[in-house]
Protein backbone atom coordinates (compact mmCIF):
# COMPACT_ATOMS: atom_id res chain seq x y z
CA UNK A 1 0.00 0.00 0.00
CA UNK A 2 1.09 3.31 -0.86
CA UNK A 3 1.61 6.48 1.33
CA UNK A 4 -1.00 8.16 -1.00
CA UNK A 5 -4.11 5.25 -0.48
CA UNK A 6 -2.94 5.08 3.32
CA UNK A 7 -3.84 9.16 3.13
CA UNK A 8 -6.74 8.24 1.41
CA UNK A 9 -8.47 5.45 3.46
CA UNK A 10 -9.21 7.64 6.59
CA UNK A 11 -10.42 11.11 4.63
CA UNK A 12 -12.51 11.98 7.32
CA UNK A 13 -9.41 12.68 9.83
CA UNK A 14 -7.55 15.82 10.09
CA UNK A 15 -4.08 15.40 7.79
CA UNK A 16 -0.96 17.25 7.90
CA UNK A 17 0.42 17.35 4.89
CA UNK A 18 4.08 18.63 4.52
CA UNK A 19 4.44 20.21 1.18
CA UNK A 20 7.12 22.24 0.63
CA UNK A 21 9.29 19.22 -1.25
CA UNK A 22 6.05 17.97 -3.17
CA UNK A 23 5.76 21.55 -4.49
CA UNK A 24 9.50 21.70 -5.43
CA UNK A 25 9.03 17.96 -7.20
CA UNK A 26 5.77 18.79 -8.80
CA UNK A 27 6.63 22.35 -10.24
CA UNK A 28 9.96 20.48 -12.49
CA UNK A 29 7.10 17.72 -13.27
CA UNK A 30 4.67 20.40 -14.70
CA UNK A 31 7.39 22.10 -16.39
CA UNK A 32 8.25 19.47 -18.13
CA UNK A 33 4.66 18.64 -19.18
CA UNK A 34 4.82 22.17 -20.51
CA UNK A 35 8.56 21.65 -22.61
CA UNK A 36 6.76 18.57 -23.87
CA UNK A 37 3.71 20.88 -25.08
CA UNK A 38 1.52 18.47 -23.24
CA UNK A 39 -0.93 21.32 -21.39
CA UNK A 40 -3.71 23.65 -23.39
CA UNK A 41 -5.58 26.16 -21.68
CA UNK A 42 -8.29 27.88 -22.63
CA UNK A 43 -6.88 31.20 -24.58
CA UNK A 44 -9.85 33.48 -22.99
CA UNK A 45 -9.79 32.00 -19.60
CA UNK A 46 -5.81 30.67 -19.20
CA UNK A 47 -7.82 27.89 -17.46
CA UNK A 48 -6.38 24.35 -18.02
CA UNK A 49 -8.54 22.31 -19.90
CA UNK A 50 -9.60 18.80 -18.71
CA UNK A 51 -6.96 16.60 -20.35
CA UNK A 52 -4.39 18.73 -19.13
CA UNK A 53 -5.61 18.50 -15.42
CA UNK A 54 -5.81 14.78 -15.59
CA UNK A 55 -1.75 14.83 -17.24
CA UNK A 56 -0.88 17.19 -14.50
CA UNK A 57 -2.49 15.04 -11.84
CA UNK A 58 -0.47 12.00 -13.40
CA UNK A 59 2.56 13.68 -12.46
CA UNK A 60 1.91 15.12 -8.99
CA UNK A 61 4.19 13.75 -6.33
CA UNK A 62 1.62 12.27 -3.14
CA UNK A 63 -1.76 13.06 -4.91
CA UNK A 64 -3.42 16.27 -5.10
CA UNK A 65 -5.23 17.71 -1.89
CA UNK A 66 -8.30 15.69 -2.06
CA UNK A 67 -9.03 12.30 -3.94
CA UNK A 68 -12.13 13.62 -5.71
CA UNK A 69 -10.85 16.70 -6.41
CA UNK A 70 -8.15 18.02 -8.80
CA UNK A 71 -7.03 21.09 -6.71
CA UNK A 72 -3.58 21.42 -7.65
CA UNK A 73 -3.72 19.65 -10.81
CA UNK A 74 -6.28 22.54 -11.79
CA UNK A 75 -3.96 24.79 -10.27
CA UNK A 76 -0.10 24.05 -11.37
CA UNK A 77 -0.81 25.50 -14.88
CA UNK A 78 -2.33 28.59 -14.22
CA UNK A 79 0.38 28.60 -11.49
CA UNK A 80 3.15 28.75 -14.47
CA UNK A 81 1.37 31.96 -15.87
CA UNK A 82 0.83 33.60 -12.99
CA UNK A 83 4.60 33.33 -11.97
CA UNK A 84 5.85 34.11 -15.46
CA UNK A 85 7.40 30.65 -15.80
CA UNK A 86 4.74 29.57 -19.08
CA UNK A 87 2.94 32.45 -21.50
CA UNK A 88 0.44 31.18 -23.11
CA UNK A 89 0.57 30.86 -26.86
CA UNK A 90 -2.26 29.36 -29.30
CA UNK A 91 -3.76 27.48 -26.23
CA UNK A 92 -0.53 26.17 -25.51
CA UNK A 93 1.32 26.97 -22.16
CA UNK A 94 4.95 27.76 -23.56
CA UNK A 95 8.21 28.17 -21.10
CA UNK A 96 9.32 31.50 -20.96
CA UNK A 97 13.04 32.03 -20.74
CA UNK A 98 12.27 32.17 -16.79
CA UNK A 99 10.80 28.34 -17.23
CA UNK A 100 13.35 26.64 -19.13
CA UNK A 101 15.91 28.64 -16.35
CA UNK A 102 13.81 27.04 -13.27
CA UNK A 103 13.75 23.68 -15.34
CA UNK A 104 17.35 23.75 -15.42
CA UNK A 105 18.25 25.25 -12.01
CA UNK A 106 18.76 22.91 -9.17
CA UNK A 107 15.50 24.19 -7.19
CA UNK A 108 16.96 23.01 -3.41
CA UNK A 109 20.13 25.22 -4.33
CA UNK A 110 18.13 28.28 -5.83
CA UNK A 111 15.10 28.36 -3.28
CA UNK A 112 15.93 28.25 -0.08
CA UNK A 113 13.97 26.27 2.66
CA UNK A 114 13.26 29.02 5.06
CA UNK A 115 9.73 30.39 4.72
CA UNK A 116 10.61 33.84 5.94
CA UNK A 117 13.57 34.35 3.58
CA UNK A 118 11.23 33.10 0.40
CA UNK A 119 8.32 35.31 1.85
CA UNK A 120 11.01 38.61 2.09
CA UNK A 121 12.04 37.97 -1.39
CA UNK A 122 8.74 37.86 -3.27
CA UNK A 123 8.15 41.13 -1.16
CA UNK A 124 11.06 42.73 -2.80
CA UNK A 125 9.97 42.26 -6.27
Amino acid sequence: MTLVERRREHTDAPQVRHTEHEAQVNLVAVLRLCAMGKLRCSEKTRRPGAATVEAVAGVLDGGDFHPSEAIAAFAWPMLLQAGGLAQLTSGRPALTSRGQTALGADLLRVWPTCDFVRIESVRRH
